[in-house]
């Protein structure tokens, strides 16, 4: 049976060509390329982590590991630390005190004296003390045991083993070399325990913190202790030198006057046998007596000035090496300037109490400043005034020596040159007079001085000795394993980021809809582990099946005044699931009585007899190209739905013009008058140039997108097309959607968990 020129009914009877009326156009789809940014929100962000959640913990748990082993393979460091009050107050006995004064400290005096405690000269004595130079730890060089034979020599004979391991003997060094390498050394080795010690106030207090860190908990401790104890030793030293300085100008002084003493008690001697004066009296008469008088008072005034000129001399000395006015005796024996000493150290102590509660300009703290200065001021005044006095009895001294000299010159002019030998004896009797005098007082000076030098003590005190800590303080493991799992954490979901920014496929009808325009009318589930063109029958109220039915739905829903005849589904690339949701959409509406006929026009790779099992021999192929086929020998008949079918057929490259030819819309015609519902399955529309000119010959056009599959770029240029050549596009079917992962995204479940109580019901 030939197909004739008029259509052929299904039964072998002829109809008559159906007058197609046209309807109403439909609006096309408006075309909306992507954005150019796309606003991710933080409920985005979350689901593509969620989604990658195995990849955050495997990330997650690696670095932690890691850093839990780059942590506990680290060498462990032990800090202890000593603890040293600084600007003590020292006692003082009536008469006998320090010869250098106490300093007054402040929070900048403080700062200095950790200063103090961490220079090289102190680290210097700590090596020396505890021997740091034979430590390992602070000096590499040290050799604590001999070295060890690889484990390769342990192969070798004794002799060769010792011939290839045997360090290369060093060249004899000169004694400069010596000198030179245990120099370096040394600096080395003070340079290494600086690096290790960390010397700070604690808070806005008096106390310096002195922390050493090292490998040993045991070393850290003698270490910390050591700085400390050097320290104070450091400290008292500078008082003992100044006292030992002081004494060594008392006794040069003393030595000089001995001289002196002797020296005009021997001149006198002499004088005495040259010209016999061992009995002779001293003028005789007025005069005499007068001239007797005169020679007292000239003793008394000259000792008075020598008297006065020495204490001058001695007080100009002594400020003009270093040694401040405290150590003048009449400075020390000044009551005034004690009681001022003493309000100038209470106002002091109140400063520090006041600055470690308040701020520089804090009412109080002000006014202490101010009682610091004013007594500074009046102790400053108050030694410039006995200066100035020393000054003034010197000069008073002075004065009154010349004029008794005067009288005692007029005197002895008068009474004659007979008494010249007399009145020079007596000048040197003077003299030794006034050296004895003064040897006196510089004797009782230097016994007062005796002992001062084991009162001085350092204005500091240990208040907390270190002891070797329990646990060590370096590497944080705690913190390190913290951290390691923190960046691991990142940098999984980092990864996800990236991995999720570089994927280019749909997850959500939602990024359909904002990109194209164009809705997504159903998410089809996968079937996995059977076939899904038998589970529809199997199981008709299934996910997969309620999601066939919400396409028909749109279909019909697609137009108002009549139903579509005429289905065409394509994709833009193979394998995005379009012949399998035809074959299932077909099997389930042909088993609720529907008239359904199923056209394979996809001749590139055909895949609807498989699906069907049944031949391809006879096809569309050769409904078009072959006049001699009947119409019922290729329709193929499915004996468990109903449905029918016409597959492809073998196709030549010379015949797929027929499938945009009139003869191919005469026999869509004629199949749309015969059936409910015909659905065509063509090629992607990205392969086939034959799909956009199809797509204009029927009633409507589906579009699948596999889900998590098909790439952007792809399916936007296939609709681009459709689009472009005035299509009915009803809209796009996501297939394959695969529910786990779908939750996995956080998207939630594809609701349709509703249908499993349904399918307990039928059976």
């Amino acid at each position: 049976m030939t197909l004739p020129e008029q259509p052929r009914a299904l039964g072998g009877g002829p109809i008559l060509p159906r007058r197609l009326t046209a309807a109403p156009p439909a609006p096309r789809p408006v075309y909306m390329p992507p954005p150019q940014q796309q606003q991710r929100d933080v409920l985005d962000t979350y689901r593509k982590i969620w989604a990658h959640r195995r990849l955050v913990l495997a990330c997650t748990v690696g670095t932690a590991l890691l850093a839990g082993i780059v942590g506990w393979s680290m060498p462990s460091r032990y800090t202890s630390e000593s603890r040293v009050l600084v600007g003590v107050p020292q006692p003082s006995l009536e008469g006998i005190g320090p010869t250098m004064a106490s300093m007054t400290f402040n929070a900048e005096r403080v700062q200095s004296e950790g200063l103090v405690a961490q220079s090289r000269e102190l680290a210097q004595k700590v090596v020396d003390r505890l021997h740091l130079n034979d430590d390992p730890e602070f000096n590499p060089d040290a050799k604590t045991a001999a070295p060890q034979i690889p484990a390769w020599a342990r192969l070798l004979p004794t002799s060769v083993a010792e011939w290839l391991t045997k360090p290369k003997a060093k060249p004899p060094e000169t004694p400069e070399q010596q000198a030179r390498t245990a120099a370096m050394i040394n600096n080395r080795t003070v340079d290494i325990l600086l690096s290790k010690l960390d010397i700070a106030t604690v808070g806005r207090s008096d106390v310096l913190k002195i922390s050493a860190t090292t490998r040993d908990p045991e070393t850290a401790s003698l270490v910390a202790n050591a700085v400390a104890d050097a320290y104070l030793a450091e400290q008292r030293d500078v008082k003992v030198g100044t006292a030992s300085r002081v004494e060594e100008y008392m006794e040069g002084r003393i030595a000089d006057l001995r001289k002196q003493v002797d020296d005009s008690e021997r001149a006198i001697e002499d004088y005495r046998k040259q010209y016999g004066l061992y009995d002779q009296q001293n003028g005789t008469g007025i005069m005499g007596q007068r001239l007797t008088e005169l020679n007292t008072q000239l003793i008394t005034a000259q000792t008075a000035k020598a008297d006065a000129e020495a204490h001058l001399n001695d007080a100009q000395n002594l400020m003009r090496q270093g040694i401040t006015g405290d150590s003048v005796p009449e400075v020390l024996n000044n009551p005034l300037i004690q009681s001022l000493k003493q309000q100038q150290a209470a106002a002091e102590q109140r400063l520090a109490q006041l600055s470690a509660t308040y701020g520089d300009k804090h009412p109080q703290v002000t006014d202490a400043k101010a009682q610091i200065a004013d007594a500074q001021r009046k102790i400053k005044a108050e030694m410039q005034g006995i200066i100035n006095g020393l000054q003034n009895v010197a000069r008073t001294a002075n004065a009154r020596y010349n004029a008794v000299l005067r009288d005692f010159n007029e005197a002895k002019g008068s009474l004659g040159s007979d008494n010249q030998n007399a009145i020079h004896l007596e000048a040197m009797e003077r003299d030794a007079a006034v050296n004895r005098h003064l040897l006196e007082t510089m004797l009782t000076e230097e016994k007062r001085l005796i002992g001062r030098q084991q009162l001085e003590a350092p204005d500091a005190r240990v208040i907390s000795r270190a002891t070797p800590p329990v646990s060590a303080s370096y590497p944080p493991k705690a913190l390190i394993l913290l951290l390691g799992t923190l960046v691991g954490a990142v940098a999984g979901m980092l990864i996800a980021l990236l991995m999720e920014e570089a994927d280019q496929t749909f997850r959500q009808s939602s990024q359909i809809e904002s990109a194209t325009g164009i809705p997504v009318v159903a998410l089809v589930p996968e079937v996995k582990g059977k076939s899904p063109t038998a589970q529809v029958l199997r199981e008709p109220v299934s996910p997969f099946a309620e999601t066939l039915r919400k396409i028909h739905i749109a279909l019909e829903l697609s137009e108002m005044e009549y139903s579509p005849r005429t289905v065409l589904l394509s994709s833009a690339a193979p394998g995005e699931g379009k012949s399998v949701i035809i074959a299932a959409l077909g099997r389930l509406l042909a088993s609720h009585g529907r008239r359904i006929l199923i056209v394979d026009c996809d001749w590139r790779s055909p895949s609807q007899h498989k699906l069907f099992n049944v031949s391809n021999k006879h096809g569309l192929a050769s409904l078009l190209t072959d006049d001699s086929v009947v119409l019922d020998d290729c329709i193929h008949h499915d004996t468990l739905s109903g449905l029918e079918l016409i597959t492809a057929g073998h196709w030549t490259s010379k015949d797929t013009r027929m499938l945009t030819s009139d003869r191919m819309r005469v026999l869509l015609q004629t199949f749309a008058k015969n059936y409910d519902l015909v659905l065509i399955d063509t090629a992607p529309v990205l392969v086939g140039a034959e799909v956009l000119a199809m797509s204009r010959m029927v009633d409507k056009v589906l579009f699948t997108v596999r889900w998590d599959h098909t790439r952007r770029n792809a399916a936007l240029q296939a609709l681009r097309q459709l689009v472009e050549v005035q299509c009915d596009l009803t809209g796009v079917i996501m297939s394959r959607v695969d529910p786990r992962r779908y939750r996995q995204y956080g998207y939630g479940p594809l609701n349709y968990d509703y249908a499993r109580p349904l399918a307990d019901h039928f059976g």
